[in-house]
């Protein structure tokens, strides 16, 4: 159970604080977004406040920001709301006698006006024509740029060309598709500057902090604070000293010279042995004397640190999706090298088993992945759009819609293909265990 509940927390965290970067750089930018959804397929929660419909859905499959485009209505006959004519539906009218609500929904409210379609644009004359008084007279109505279509319980905005997200200019474009992978980097940073804050920033000078009990330190006398001047004669001034001699140690004794209140005294430790095996598979042993470093607390030093962490988990994270894709030409790709929501949740559930302080730095380390695998250029990912927005703003004219709209839909399938997949292997993993 709390496992699961670190996943949704997990997951609810990472996806919306993505989905929030797209959404505030969008409403800057004057792009209307009807829809603000963490998860995919049916709704299980929906708040409508100002234009945009704020929803929960059910599969925790990622999240996404409704910004009408009409990149995809290049042939002119797509509706969102499958809209044709002869088709039967309600109009509400505002004071100004404009329609204020388009209502596709059968409904008995006699102050609604009912209309069978013949003629619409929603887009830029907004108006709707058609037969009322039981098809006897043909009327045309103004639309207000604000109108609402109303369909299976929830209002839509409707999207005039001037608020559609491929009206603006490629620069608001490439801003708001950029914010969200941005807005996952600072989540980064923040965690790591948090958790360095908390936990302190190591020392550099060779002092002990933290001794494990029934260690080799420890049963030799080591105590916390203890600053170690000499390990068999060769001067420690920092930490990184006394690591590299006790791992080039052999597990043979280590006199180490220490002070102590002032005062110095000389210690006998003999290293703990013991075998690991690397990421090659390979074993290998380690001496250890069971101490840790010293740490501090120190909010500038903590920056510093908190943003090199950011920084080397998302070097690795890179290289590991660079590799991935080199993967796929030298013929060593394998499912097991991609996780999905299974993978996820059993990661969740590890770093629950470890604390808080391990559940936010795997909130840190998930953020910086999503954030880097959003940008990846490919079209249905937030990269592959902003290829599309640079080609706009380097050569001064979009790609044709026909080739985006063909070019994500295909991406779309295969992106779905391959998440099955991995989501499939991921059960087999689980279950196989």
């Amino acid at each position: 159970m709390q496992g699961i509940i670190v996943f949704i927390l997990v997951f609810f965290v990472v996806v919306t604080v993505h989905e929030l970067g797209h959404l505030i750089a969008a409403k800057r930018s004057g792009i209307l977004c009807q829809e603000f959804a963490i998860g995919f397929g049916p709704k299980i929660f929906s708040k409508k406040i100002g234009e945009t419909n704020y929803t929960i859905r059910l599969l925790p499959l990622g999240g996404y920001v409704k910004m009408p485009d009409n990149v995809f209505d290049f042939n002119n006959e797509i509706s969102p709301y499958d809209i044709k004519k002869g088709m039967q539906l309600y109009l509400k009218l505002n004071d100004n006698n404009k329609v204020e609500k388009i209502i596709l929904d059968r409904s008995n409210d006699i102050d609604l006006i009912q209309i069978e379609v013949d003629e619409y644009d929603l887009t830029e004359n907004l108006f709707i024509q058609g037969f009322t008084n039981n098809g006897q007279e043909l009327e045309k109505f103004s639309v207000e740029k604000s109108a609402c279509v109303v369909f299976s319980g929830m209002e839509e905005q409707i999207a005039p060309l001037d608020r559609m997200f491929s009206s603006h200019s490629w620069k608001k474009q490439f801003v708001t598709l950029f914010a969200g992978p941005f807005m996952n980097f600072i989540l980064a940073l923040f965690i790591f500057i948090g958790i360095s804050i908390y936990s302190g920033v190591p020392v550099k000078e060779a002092v002990v902090g933290k001794v494990i009990e029934n260690m080799p330190a420890q049963q030799a006398g080591l105590k916390e604070d203890d600053k170690i001047l000499s390990v068999n004669g060769n001067s420690t001034s920092t930490y990184i000293d006394v690591v590299e001699n006790v791992i080039n140690s052999g597990g043979e004794q280590l006199v180490l010279k220490v002070e102590r209140n002032g005062s110095e005294e000389t210690i006998k430790i003999t290293p703990q042995v013991k075998t690991v095996t690397n990421n090659k598979g390979e074993e290998q042993k380690v001496y250890q004397i069971g101490i840790y470093q010293k740490t501090k607390i120190d909010v500038v030093e903590s920056i510093s640190v908190g943003s090199q962490n950011t920084l080397y988990y998302g070097t690795a994270i890179f290289k590991g999706i660079v590799g991935l894709f080199a993967s796929a030409f030298n013929g060593s790709f394998s499912l097991d090298n991609l996780g999905g929501p299974v993978a996820i949740y059993e990661l969740s559930n590890e770093a629950a088993k470890n604390g808080l302080l391990q559940i936010f730095k795997w909130i840190g380390l998930l953020s910086v992945n999503l954030g880097l695998m959003n940008l990846i250029p490919i079209p249905v990912l937030d990269g592959g759009r902003i290829v599309f927005v640079m080609y706009e703003g380097i050569f001064g004219k979009p790609i044709s819609k026909k080739a985006q709209y063909y070019l994500t839909a295909i991406f779309s399938i295969l992106l779905v293909i391959l998440m099955l997949a991995v989501t499939w292997n991921d059960i087999s993993r689980l279950f196989g265990k």
